[in-house]
């Protein structure tokens, strides 16, 4: 290679790197002003959880019986969390009175550092509301999707400005469950996850960045492994829901919020861990459709609480009263979850030394 084809490959990478300079030069210091794009069930609880603290948010739906549904919602949600966490009223209030509700997009979007797309999982959806926000928005605006399942990459392929898009996936409900994944596209530049990284944790969240963008990211990949084993044992047989749903809550569901897989793994000992998968990965489900149970259910419009019925019966149930001891069950496990030990110090694989602890038994 001559000293020349050097040089101008130098220049190149210095190009570039002024370019993305440039570019996290423009992003905000500090997103303090969001838009929620759909106002059902995430995208209301999206906005009670970064609402407040400096923070305003606009909940836009074209469906004004959908903000109001939303408007109510946020209120029970906003009391709960201020019960919980000892907050006076007029904390409760100004949290209430920093989200705004918008039935026209470009009103919406118009001012917005961050425009956060909550519509249903539906691709077709998805790529004209992006459109629609991306030439709505301010052009220095990071746009970012709510998406549970579909590639970064492909959606950001229909945008102009891939480099501002990334995928933000809340968990329900988003307003209590602490993680958000946030998941960068082939094309996402460096300084949009930043500034999304640095207003999740301003908002009490624990961001969790997804380097590579893979379907399903890194929770539903997960919780749809455990999932397809539960509805198979159900489809089997082997026992009922109701005991399905205990087994896993009182036994490594319980542990979760403590211990994580792989800190899990080196309480109980890796050559313990080891043994066990090799002994039960071949006996475990490897369908790559849901079983008849489920798609069954879901033929008869049995959807769960919205219609009433799922696999439990609904339709006596005082369901906003259920939501509220929902949730109250789940912030008692947030505050585990926070006040969490941590090992004081974690060595990698490679370490040079094992500690002595190494040759006991387990």
């Amino acid at each position: 290679m001559s000293d020349d084809t050097r040089t101008d490959e130098v220049d190149a990478d210095d190009h570039g790197a002024i370019e993305r300079a440039g570019s996290e030069r423009a992003d905000p210091a500090r997103i303090e002003r969001i838009a929620v794009v759909g106002a059902g069930t995430m995208g209301h609880g999206i906005a009670v959880a970064l609402a407040g603290d400096g923070r305003s948010v606009t909940l836009y739906d074209v469906d004004e019986d959908a903000l109001e549904a939303a408007r109510e919602a946020i209120a029970d949600a906003v009391a709960t969390l201020a019960e919980h966490e000892g907050h006076e009223l007029e904390d409760a209030e100004r949290v209430l009175g920093s989200i705004a509700y918008d039935s026209t997009l470009s009103t919406a979007v118009a001012d917005a550092d961050l425009v956060i797309e909550a519509v249903p999982e539906d691709e077709s959806i998805k790529l004209d509301v992006l459109g629609r926000i991306e030439r709505e928005a301010p052009s220095r605006a990071v746009v970012a999707t709510n998406t549970s399942s579909f590639s970064i990459t492909l959606l950001a392929d229909a945008l102009d400005r891939p480099e501002r898009f990334l995928g933000t996936h809340w968990f329900h409900p988003p307003h209590i469950v602490p993680v958000v994944e946030i998941v960068r596209g082939e094309a996402t530049a460096d300084g949009p996850v930043r500034a999304v990284r640095t207003l999740l944790e301003d908002a009490g969240k624990t961001p969790v960045v997804v380097e590579k963008d893979v379907p399903g990211f890194i929770g539903n990949r997960i919780q749809s492994a455990m999932a397809r084993e539960a509805w198979a044992l159900l489809d089997e047989g082997v026992a009922s829901a109701e005991d399905i749903d205990a087994a896993v809550k009182g036994t490594f569901g319980f542990r979760l919020p403590a211990l994580g897989v792989f800190e899990k793994g080196d309480h109980s000992g890796l050559d313990i861990h080891a043994k066990v998968l090799d002994e039960l990965l071949g006996e475990i489900n490897r369908d790559t459709s849901p079983p008849a149970v489920l798609t069954d259910l879901v033929e008869e419009g049995r959807y769960g609480v919205k219609t009433g019925e799922g696999v439990y019966d609904w339709s006596e149930v005082d369901i906003p009263t259920a939501t509220e001891d929902r949730d109250r069950q789940l912030l008692s496990l947030l505050s585990v979850y926070e006040d969490r030990d941590r090992p004081a110090s974690r060595a990698g694989p490679d370490r040079a030394a094992k500690d002595d602890s190494a040759d006991r038994d387990e």
